[in-house]
């Protein structure tokens, strides 16, 4: 794990916290709808428990925290950990990819179990994606986001022969778009119970965002920059 972490610190240190920052809390409202749109949100008894893997500095969980739920997480990177910490949030470090059953993902039962643009750095996310189906609730919702890795801006840059993807020093392992998307969810016998896009353009430009809602809802696959997804574990339909 010594060499994730100090990999993972590092990336946190270097990213612009500011577009990082609003790009994350973009994310946790889209996810924020999909729970809503389920009823995973309000409970007349007590909040609602969220648990975030791979919560980074906590700038999601603190969408989630506003809306309501008891939220808290891990991350791999210790720097990002101590950081959610000083937000008030329970993170514990850990390297979900080594977590075992001495060690599991969550202890104790959640309501929603929320991954954010993590699996696309991992060595094997569909394993990661089981552990998680095996971590939700009977009632549990799992929701994940994945960079649309095909995006305009993406297949522009390729055009005039820049590299459409990060290029050599790109922490991604793996690059998706909503299809390959799929397939993993459907090999981890997961099924998509909604979905969300991200607009390409950057929530600090909001009139711009509004401008480009149509061509988003028409052609996701060109204008957005992540697609959230709500999802489920498939219900087994037996036959006499």
């Amino acid at each position: 794990m010594t060499d994730t972490a100090t990999r993972y610190d590092s990336y946190w240190r270097l990213r612009d916290k500011t577009r990082t920052k609003a790009r994350s809390r973009s994310r946790a409202s889209l996810a924020l709808r999909l729970l809503e749109d389920a009823g995973c949100v309000s409970r007349e008894s007590s909040p609602p428990s969220l648990y975030e893997v791979g919560c980074g500095p906590g700038w999601a969980l603190e969408v989630f925290r506003e809306a309501g739920f008891e939220a808290r997480g891990c991350d791999v990177s210790p720097e990002a950990v101590d950081r959610a910490r000083e937000l008030g949030f329970e993170v514990r470090c850990l390297d979900i990819e080594e977590a075992g059953e001495e060690d599991p993902v969550v202890s104790g039962e959640v309501d929603v179990l929320v991954c954010l643009e993590v699996l696309e750095h991992l060595r094997e996310p569909s394993a990661v994606l089981g552990k998680l189906r095996d971590a939700l609730s009977a009632e549990g919702g799992l929701v994940i986001s994945l960079p649309n890795e095909y995006h305009l801006m993406s297949r522009l840059a390729g055009l005039f022969g820049r590299s459409p993807l990060g290029g050599p020093d790109d922490p991604h392992l793996h690059h998706f778009e909503r299809a390959s998307a799929l397939r993993l969810f459907e090999g981890a016998g997961l099924e998509v119970r909604g979905r969300l896009d991200d607009s390409i353009v950057p929530p600090r430009m909001p009139v711009l965002r509004w401008l480009f809602r149509p061509l988003l809802a028409v052609l996701p696959g060109l204008f957005s920059i992540a697609h959230v997804f709500l999802l489920g574990a498939k219900v087994e339909v037996k036959t006499r």
